[in-house]
C-alpha cells in the first residue's frame, strides 16, 4: 500500500513565496555587488567575498533551521549512483559549453556526449535495483512532481540564461560600466522578489495550475517582444521587470506542489531533488544560453550589432523554454493545493 503523502501547513505556499523573495533579494544584490567589485578590484573579489558569505549562512543555518520531521530510516549512501550521476552531468556540460570551440562533430565532442548517455543508462538501471537509491525514480511516475520537477527546471534555465546574456548587451553593445550594468539587472529579480509572496499567498485560494501556466506564460511573451524591441532602454527595463513577476508568480505554487504531491517520508528525497533541479536549470541556463549566444554572435563578438544578434537568438530561445514550462505545467491538470491537513494532498 502506498503511503500516505504528506499534510500541507496551511501556509506552506506562502511560506514558499517568502523564501523566493528572500533569493530573489539575494539575485538582486549579486549582479550589483559583483559589478561593484568587479569596478573596484577586478574579478577576483567576486570570489573572495564568497568566503564569509557562505560561512555565515552555515552558521545561522545550523542554530536556526529546525530539524525536519517524519525523516525516512537511515540508509546506506548510494555512492555508486553518485559516482555515475556526476560525470554524466559533467560530460554533457563540458560538450555544450566547448561543442562550438573544438567542433560539434570532433572525437571529443562526440565521446563526451556518449559517455553521458552511457552513464545516464547506468545511473537510471543502478537506481532501479538499489536498494537505497540516491533518487527514487518511483517518484516520477506522480504527474503533479514530474512536471513541477521538469517545468522548474526550465524556470531557472530562464532565469539563469537572462542574468547570463543582458551583461553582454549592456557592456558590449551599449557600453555601460559593470557596476552599472549590475544595478540595471537588479530590476528582474526585484520583480520576482516583490511578486514571489503575492503568489504564494494566491497560490492558497486558486492553486498551483493557473498561477504556474500564466507566469511562465508572461515571462515567454515579454523575452520574445524584447528580441524585437529592446532598443529602448526605459523599455528594456520594463521587460526584464516583468520577466521578474512571471517567475515571481510561478515558483511559490509550483515548489509547494511538488512538495505536496510527495510521501510523506520522502519529503527529505524530493527536496534534494528540487534543488539538484536547481543546480541543473542553472548550469543548463548558462551553457545552452552562452552557446545560442556564441552561435549566432560568434565568440569573439565585438560590434553591437553582432551581440544584438546574439541577445535576439537568446530572446527566441529562452522565450520558447518559458513557453515548453507553460505548456508542461498545464499537464498537472486543475488540481489545488491541499491546505487542509485532514486531506491528503492532490
Amino acid at each position: 500500500m502506498r503511503p500516505p503523502r504528506i499534510r500541507q501547513p496551511k501556509r506552506l505556499p506562502r511560506a514558499i513565496g517568502v523564501q523566493g523573495a528572500a533569493q530573489a533579494l539575494g539575485l538582486a544584490l549579486g549582479p550589483a555587488v559583483g559589478g561593484l567589485l568587479i569596478g573596484l578590484g577586478g574579478w577576483r573579489l567576486i570570489f573572495f567575498v564568497n568566503v564569509p558569505a557562505g560561512l555565515v549562512g552555515a552558521v545561522l543555518g545550523w542554530f536556526l533551521l529546525p530539524r525536519s520531521q517524519h525523516l525516512a530510516a537511515r540508509t546506506r549512501f548510494d555512492w555508486a549512483g553518485l559516482a555515475l550521476f556526476v560525470p554524466a552531468v559533467s560530460a554533457f556540460l563540458l560538450a555544450i559549453s566547448y561543442g562550438d570551440q573544438l567542433g560539434w562533430l570532433s572525437p571529443t565532442i562526440l565521446g563526451l556526449v556518449a559517455m553521458s548517455a552511457l552513464l545516464v543508462f547506468g545511473f537510471i538501471t543502478w537506481e532501479r535495483r538499489s536498494a537505497s537509491p540516491m533518487l527514487d525514480l518511483r517518484l516520477f511516475s506522480d504527474l503533479q512532481f514530474s512536471a513541477g520537477i521538469v517545468s522548474g527546471l526550465l524556470s531557472y534555465l530562464v532565469l539563469f540564461g537572462v542574468l547570463l546574456v543582458v551583461p553582454f548587451l549592456l557592456e558590449n553593445a551599449r557600453h555601460m560600466s559593470p557596476s552599472t550594468t549590475g544595478l540595471e539587472l537588479m530590476v528582474m529579480p526585484l520583480g520576482l522578489g516583490l511578486v514571489a509572496p503575492l503568489s504564494g499567498h494566491l497560490a492558497e485560494r486558486l492553486g498551483a495550475r493557473l498561477l504556474t501556466i500564466g507566469g511562465m506564460l508572461l515571462a515567454a511573451v515579454v523575452l520574445i517582444l524584447l528580441a524585437v524591441a529592446h532598443g529602448s532602454l526605459p523599455i528594456f527595463l520594463l521587460g526584464l521587470t516583468l520577466v521578474g513577476v512571471g517567475l515571481g508568480a510561478f515558483t511559490p505554487p509550483n515548489n509547494a506542489a511538488v512538495m505536496g504531491s510527495v510521501p510523506q517520508h520522502q519529503t527529505g528525497m524530493a527536496s534534494g531533488v528540487f534543488n539538484m533541479t536547481r543546480g541543473l536549470g542553472t548550469s543548463l541556463g548558462l551553457a545552452l544560453t552562452g552557446l545560442v549566444f556564441t552561435l549566432e554572435a560568434g565568440s569573439q563578438a565585438t560590434s553591437p550589432s553582432r551581440v544584438n544578434e546574439g541577445f535576439v537568438a537568446s530572446c527566441i530561445f529562452l522565450g520558447a523554454s518559458a513557453f515548453l514550462a507553460a505548456a508542461i505545467s498545464a499537464l498537472r491538470g486543475r488540481s489545488t493545493l491541499n491546505l487542509d491537513p485532514t486531506l491528503k494532498a492532490e
